[in-house]
């Protein structure tokens, strides 16, 4: 069998696809099951790719991304992430995180070697590695400890060919943070059994209760092992305009990688380079409005949900998703009282979108998740008729 036909298409896009049927029939739907921001981009950054267009800055660009965005990256990185980025040379942009994945594990495995990641985990982590001939190995995540990722349980995980730790945080799909000194114990089991960290961090700035991010490529020792991928799309709202980065100070892995970007999109498209540049270097006020309003819509939908018995909520600490698992007590739907029957059940009578726990892995098994990315008024009538459904 063809490697890529052992990559699925994703529940999740199932679940849309039969969320967008619904409303090509003329239902009203609810998109609560895929993190796309409901915001628009924040008015300098579509000024400069406007501005872009009119002086014709659409030809081809460095395969690496335009100079003034690498520097703008650099300059983002050591302020706000504290990572000792040496030069542009260490960074290069990429067509979304999710381009910026593919190119990571590309540059960084060989056959065989394994990648340690959280499950639950966003599916498209583990596909990404099995396209480049590596091995997802899932580390549970634990409610009892607060669905943290845990130096203690990754290293369980560790054999003779693990290559990779990897991690996200704020973690999609539970929303949970990792505190500073766990990070410092992933850290140091990374430098202490020789291995590589990836660190997936586009929810940097979706964070809650005061918490604030911190990059474990900031930490002691971790600098010269770890890649680091950001996105543009859940901190500026421009999803849809495909921009990523990546930052690594390794030469090899990067001399990799812009071989893999060469030939594979051969450079952003340029005008929205010139939004990103904008919008790294103009004022963050939308960032920061947007994360407050993310944790509003948290609250929302956490008070519309409350005495819900077949749902039991994981309150996350940043991202913009709502982990909740399926009591035992729910009597299910169509002779089946699995996350699947859940999700189908509130798409079928409701039109109310989620996204099943088994598509983020085994450890999803009887949860779903909600995204909170929607505006207030899709969230407030959603909680109306899941109540509904599940009274």
């Amino acid at each position: 069998m063809h490697l890529v036909d052992s990559i699925s298409f994703g529940a999740i896009v199932a679940v849309r696809d039969g969320l967008l049927a619904q409303q090509a029939a003329g239902r009203k739907i609810y998109r609560l099951e895929s993190g796309d921001p409901s915001f628009d981009v924040p008015p300098n950054v579509r000024e400069a790719i406007a501005k872009a267009l009119e002086k014709g800055q659409t030809h081809y660009t460095a395969s690496t991304g335009i100079q003034p965005l690498r520097e703008a990256i650099v300059t983002k990185l050591r302020r706000d992430n504290g990572l000792p980025v040496a030069s542009a040379e260490e960074v290069m942009v990429t067509n979304g995180a999710m381009n910026g994945l593919y190119v990571t594990f590309r540059a960084l495995l060989e056959p065989g070697d394994e990648v340690i990641l959280p499950d639950p985990m966003w599916t498209e982590i583990a596909e990404n590695v099995r396209l480049a001939g590596g091995v997802p190995v899932r580390c549970r995540l634990d409610p009892a400890h607060g669905m943290v990722y845990r130096a203690e349980d990754i290293e369980r995980h560790v054999t003779e060919r693990t290559r990779a730790v990897f991690l996200n945080t704020p973690h999609n799909p539970t929303g949970a943070v990792i505190p500073e000194d766990e990070l410092r114990r992933i850290a140091e089991l990374a430098i202490r059994r020789g291995l590589r960290i990836v660190s997936d961090e586009a929810y940097e700035h979706v964070l809650f209760d005061g918490r604030k991010h911190v990059s474990i490529g900031s930490l002691p020792g971790a600098w010269e092992r770890t890649i680091t991928l950001y996105s543009m799309s859940k901190s500026y709202a421009m999803s849809g305009l495909r921009v990523g980065y990546v930052a690594c100070p390794d030469p090899v892995f990067n001399e990799r990688a812009k071989k893999l970007l060469r030939c594979t999109i051969n450079g952003v498209n340029s005008a929205t380079q010139y939004g990103a540049t904008a919008a790294l270097t103009g004022p963050q006020d939308a960032t920061r409005a947007m994360a407050a309003e993310y944790q509003a819509r948290r609250d929302l939908l956490i008070q519309g949900l409350e005495g819900v018995k077949a749902l039991v909520p994981f309150k996350p600490g940043g991202a913009f998703y709502l982990w909740m698992r399926i009591d035992p007590s729910w009597t299910g739907y169509k002779g089946a009282r699995d996350d699947w029957a859940m999700t189908n059940l509130l798409i079928e009578q409701g039109g109310v979108g989620c996204a099943p726990g088994t598509a983020f892995g085994p450890a999803g098994e009887g949860c779903i998740r909600f995204a909170f990315s929607c505006d207030r008024a899709q969230i407030e009538q959603a909680c109306r008729i899941v109540r509904s459904l599940l009274a």
